[in-house]
């Protein structure tokens, strides 16, 4: 019998039910779990203010497109800070390169690339993960991060001195529809994991910082807190922004 429950405790291990929600277990004690972390995660220090925020801009998905229309960024909805194409959202595949965005300043449709050489960026900060995550985990981690790649390559060829920053994609709540999905919720939200991981070793590979805010929306099942999603089941809420900006200027860089 307790051979039985070994294997049974071993096999839910392995497929990630007892795990925390948003990382892997960390060693206790505060020198030990700093050190089980990698250099390019970002750690938790003061309060860099309102003016830190200021100084990015933010490029992503459509979660992150709504930092805009929740009017959380200085300027509210007519903010300059976020890019995204005319219809407010980015697939991270292999077209990602010439992808046109609306550049703010002046409502011209330039690459990435261009806009960065254009504006150049005191910071940016980067976020992908949850459109396309069922097929690119299918395609692997070398399809995934060689199409980031051409997003990181494109910034800091054209504008070498910004300085980039990698965010956690955010999970999913228990209200997501699910019909265009060919898993279920858990299982989308153990891809985003799989997803955020890759990200991780990106930022580490190119010595830039890694922002894991997807670990303060997870509720103790590993989905999007409710009351952080705007009834959809992933676009976020104001407060969820709010919170998430506060994370930010809490684990940055001066």
């Amino acid at each position: 019998m307790k051979k039985k429950l070994s294997i049974a405790l071993s096999l839910l291990l392995l497929s990630g039910v007892l795990l925390p929600a948003c990382r892997p277990p960390r060693a206790t004690g505060e020198q030990k779990e700093e050190a089980s972390l990698p250099a390019s995660v970002m750690q938790k220090g003061e309060d860099l203010g309102q003016a830190y925020i200021d100084s990015f801009i933010f490029f992503g998905e459509s979660t992150t497109y709504h930092l805009k229309s929740r009017g959380v960024l200085s300027g509210g909805t007519e903010t300059h800070q976020v890019w995204g194409p005319p219809n407010g959202t980015v697939n991270l595949d292999t077209t990602i390169g010439t992808l046109k965005i609306v550049y703010p300043p002046t409502g011209e449709q330039l690459t990435i690339g261009e806009a960065a050489r254009r504006e150049q960026p005191k910071r940016m900060l980067l976020c992908f993960g949850l459109n396309g995550a069922v097929g690119n985990v299918r395609r692997g981690k070398e399809y995934f991060q060689s199409c980031y790649r051409i997003v990181l390559d494109a910034i800091q060829k054209n504008s070498p001195s910004t300085e980039i920053f990698l965010q956690s994609a955010f999970p999913v709540a228990e209200n997501m529809d699910m019909s265009h999905f060919s898993v279920d919720l858990d299982t989308l939200n153990t891809h985003i994991r799989t997803i955020n991981e890759w990200t991780e070793e990106l930022a580490e590979e190119y010595g830039i910082g890694y922002l894991n805010t997807a670990e303060i929306l997870c509720d103790e099942n590993g989905r999007l807190q409710k009351s952080y999603q705007n009834g959809d089941g992933h676009h976020l809420t104001a407060e969820a922004y709010r919170k998430i900006l506060y994370y930010i200027r809490t684990h940055g860089v001066k």
